[in-house]
């Protein structure tokens, strides 16, 4: 319709088609009219000039009305200046992934943030942020390329993290401030939050009074620098089931013996009768059954399968049938082994076998390997060696080390037993009196530096008398457990005649195993690095104690390595979101590394080289599943590691606007929306649109009239 906007030129068409032709003929009596003319010819041209305006106006206005125009607030913003900061905070979590029929929480996000980005202004500025733990700012500084902003909107991912709310305010007023800096010509900010409005993220805990005050502060100084917008994408009545945990009953697992796993389980909302669960084993289903699961309440499962070979076992268990899959799957990981290797070090060496139990680790050695082999709790290969020769060996090929009165250490010593630490070993220490407790102290104890320690507790004098009878503090500590119910194992009996008094260090995490009868501690444990470090105040042999006389000397040194070899399994699970990593021996220092996640990519990762050893991070673990870290040459190998999702994120539980605004206070002013409102756009976009063929109707109107006068006037002045 606004192509007939070229018959505008009509009246200038006609007005140069009716100009006036004439000859000059020269007349004495025409002086006196070319000076009349002269003086009325200003007056005369602007009133044609005026004519011929008004008339072109009057097909304009018509032309204009018949194509109905109408204006938007995007229209009149750009017309005066006003540019809006548009900031999109997209809610992240697990439950997110909660589908309503065909569409998922998050994918309704992304579809709200497109709809968002496209009804809004051409001068707009847009920044992106994932609402997760830890936040990430995808896009700062403010963007005004449309297409761009929706292209990473469509590339974000959804996480299996949950959500940190108070982080996630610190980055919006981070952008902000870079907003208002940056790019001072936009007048406004506006920021929209697109979350399911779980109670788990939306209701923060804090550790300190402070740490409230500055959340709230942060919060109202938001809502007056930004319009603050919540778009409620949650359902009130939400049921889901979920594995909340995976547990492996034995901290360890030989060939042969049971794969033993305890699963928790919990429907949330109502009754689930029949529940399928699966036991996978390295992609292969290994068990399959079915339990009942009252509502919100948890249900233990027991899952085992046969360790038949030794290797790396990828262990999941799976379960169906609800709406968000993300939490129906968990990990584990197991190092499967025919056999458990054990270095004793022997500070003081005897003969061999024929001098008899001379040796400071002979005594230990028979424990850790006694010919009953039904009194073991697991298949363990013990090798003694000498003090001298403990840098001679490659301790990542040992499971477990003893020490066993050794007297000094050199710097190379503790840094190989630190190495060792961080990869997950167990180290026992076993005093005696070639110990230096000087020497202990200052480089195993943190004495020159804290941030390196290895022993729990410092070493003090010598005491050399009876403490009576031990005290198993209620058998609390896992190393105990074997013996609680049968004291008539012997080992609250056990004499000790001489042990060094432990000092246990401030500020750590050091616990005591078994204490003696007047208090002191005789074992205390700790976990250091990725492994664990137990310390033992008296002697191995029988030089002080007469423990490896006594019955229960061979479990309780079956339990100490027991309990020193678990801690390899640490390092093999993390929680969603946390770094993985790991410390690859010496021998292993040239190796190049590949980590495959369970979506995406392989991962090239460029190892630090500390003291001769290869250590390695990856942080973007916000994804569950198996993460498979392959050492090229000369190393070979692979290693597995498993990633659970945040529990909590099952808990699909919402806030109301109600909670949510009783929660922020009244200063804090937010607009509050559901999916069910029109709010997809802005509200200033979202207005309903303003005809103008009204107006430009009165207008063509108005000129038709004015056209009329002008024309008469004209023609009266001209009689």
């Amino acid at each position: 319709m606004l192509g007939w906007l070229i018959s505008a030129i009509a009246p200038w068409l006609i007005h140069l088609w009716s100009r006036r032709r004439y000859r000059r003929t020269p007349w004495a009596a025409m002086q006196y009219l070319l000076a009349a003319l002269r003086e009325t010819q200003r007056r005369v041209r602007l009133e044609e000039w005026t004519l011929l305006v008004v008339r072109t106006g009057l097909i304009v206005a018509v032309v204009l009305a018949l194509a109905e125009p109408f204006r938007t607030p995007q229209v009149l913003a750009q017309l005066t200046g006003q540019r809006v900061h548009r900031i999109l905070v997209l809610d992240g979590s697990l439950s997110m992934g909660y589908k309503r029929q065909e569409q998922s929480r998050w994918e309704e996000a992304k579809q709200v943030a497109a709809q968002l980005i496209n009804r809004s202004g051409a001068g707009d500025g847009f920044s992106l942020i994932l609402m997760a733990d830890p936040p990430q700012v995808i896009v700062g500084s403010p963007v005004f390329d449309q297409a761009e902003i929706l292209r990473e909107v469509e590339e974000l991912r959804l996480r299996h993290t949950s959500v940190d709310l108070a982080a996630t305010l610190v980055c919006l007023e981070r952008v902000l401030e870079m907003g208002s800096q940056e790019l001072p010509r936009l007048d406004r900010a506006e920021v929209y939050f697109l979350t399911d409005l779980c109670r788990v993220g939306w209701r923060p805990e804090f550790a300190q009074a402070e740490t409230r005050q500055a959340f709230e502060q942060r919060l109202a100084r938001l809502a007056q620098k930004a319009r603050l917008v919540l778009i409620d994408l949650g359902q009130t009545e939400a049921s889901n089931v979920a594995i909340s945990e995976l547990r492996l009953l034995d901290p360890y697992t030989a060939v042969g013996q049971k794969l033993q796993l305890e699963a928790v389980l919990k429907s949330f909302g109502q009754n689930r009768p029949a529940q399928p669960v699966e036991l996978w084993v390295n992609g292969q289903l290994a068990k399959r059954i079915t339990v009942d699961l009252p509502a919100d309440q948890p249900v233990s499962v027991l899952l085992d399968t046969i360790a038949e070979s030794p290797g790396q076992y990828l262990l999941e268990v799976r379960t169906t049938g609800d709406a968000l899959p993300e939490d129906n799957r968990r990990f584990a990981v197991r190092n499967v082994k025919p056999m458990f290797r054990v270095l004793c070090v022997d500070g003081r060496p005897s003969g061999g076998w024929a001098e008899g139990f001379a040796g400071a680790a002979d005594f230990l050695a028979l424990a850790l390997q006694p010919a009953d082999r039904s009194t073991a709790t697991l298949p363990l290969e013990p090798e003694i060696v000498p003090e001298s020769a403990l840098t001679e060996q490659d301790l990542s090929t040992y499971d477990c080390i003893f020490l066993c009165n050794v007297g000094q250490w050199t710097r190379s010593e503790v840094r190989l037993l630190r190495n060792y630490l961080n990869m997950g070993g167990g180290v026992v220490f076993f005093l005696g009196d070639r110990v230096q407790a000087e020497a202990y102290n200052r480089l195993l104890a943190g004495g020159e530096k804290p941030e390196e320690r290895i022993l729990p507790a410092r070493l003090g004098p010598i005491v050399s008398q009876s403490p009576g009878r031990l005290d198993p503090l209620e058998y609390r500590h896992p190393i105990l457990w074997a013996f609680r119910g049968q004291e008539r194992a012997g080992l609250l009996n056990t004499p000790i005649f001489q042990y060094v008094r432990l000092e246990r260090v401030a500020q750590s995490q050091a616990q005591v195993v078994l204490a003696l009868g007047n208090g002191d501690p005789l074992i205390i444990e700790e976990p250091i690095g990725q492994g664990r470090v137990i310390l033992v105040a008296t002697s191995a042999d029988s030089s002080w104690t007469a423990m490896p006389l006594w019955p229960s000397y061979v479990p309780l040194v079956q339990e100490m390595a027991t309990y020193a070899i678990s801690g390899q399994t640490r390092q093999a699970e993390v929680p969603v979101g946390q770094t993985l990593g790991a410390v690859v021996s010496g021998a292993e220092a040239v190796a190049t590394l590949r980590l495959t996640p369970p979506q995406g990519q392989p991962v090239e990762l460029r190892p630090r080289w500390e003291a001769g050893t290869l250590s390695w991070n990856y942080s973007e673990t916000f994804w569950s599943g198996f993460y498979v870290a392959e050492y090229g040459p000369p190393v070979g190998r692979q290693e597995a590691f498993a990633v659970n999702p945040d529990p909590r994120e099952s808990d699909l539980t919402k806030l109301s606007e109600s909670q949510l605004r009783q929660m922020w206070g009244p200063e804090v002013r937010f607009e509050y929306h559901t999916q069910l409102d029109s709010i997809s756009p802005p509200p200033e976009a979202g207005a309903p649109p303003q005809r103008l063929t009204q107006l430009l109707l009165h207008l063509a109107l108005g000129l038709m009239v004015l056209e009329s006068f002008l024309a008469w006037r004209m023609g009266k002045g001209t009689e």
